[in-house]
């Protein structure tokens, strides 16, 4: 996953603790001269965990959780739960993506019995896999339709 994900353009951040996730989140806003005020999420957990914004008001940044991470792509899985209807080119240039080393899912397939398990009763609208893009390479048929976005992701190895 993270040799397709980096390759590709994603930034990989790995977070031992409560404590590092928090750095790396804070040196991310750093990286890209981005204020709290300029961030926003629609997940309660991550706007009083972060306390950041839950209204979009001229946001840089978008702080979202995932449904899964998808090994062979290399890509991360989300829905309407994290972006509610919105297609990814309406959503800010950068995202900033918390996982779990338990999303992790081997393909698509796995990733999408695991969202009906999940969801027995109301399966979420507007599943869509966000693939990393790196502007250096060129694009390609495959590469086409994809939107490109500062992509961070920081995993939480929810173990320790």
């Amino acid at each position: 996953f993270v040799k397709k994900f980096t390759s590709n353009g994603g930034k990989f951040l790995y977070c031992e603790n409560e404590e590092e996730l928090k750095m790396n989140f804070q040196n991310i806003l750093i990286e890209n001269k981005i204020s709290n005020s300029e961030i926003f999420s629609n997940e309660n957990s991550l706007t009083d965990y972060f306390k950041i914004s839950n209204e979009i008001i001229d946001a840089k940044a978008l702080v979202i959780n995932c449904e899964f991470l998808i090994s062979d792509q290399g890509s991360i899985m989300v829905s309407s739960n994290q972006i509610l209807n919105k297609k990814l080119n309406q959503l800010p240039e950068i995202l900033i993506i918390i996982a779990k080393t338990s999303h992790f899912k081997d393909d698509v397939s796995d990733a999408m019995s695991a969202i009906k398990n999940k969801y027995i009763k109301s399966i979420p609208s507007n599943i869509t896999n966000i693939h990393p893009t790196n502007p250096k390479k060129s694009s390609n048929f495959i590469s086409y339709k994809r939107t490109p976005k500062e992509l961070y992701l920081l995993l939480r190895d929810v173990n320790k």
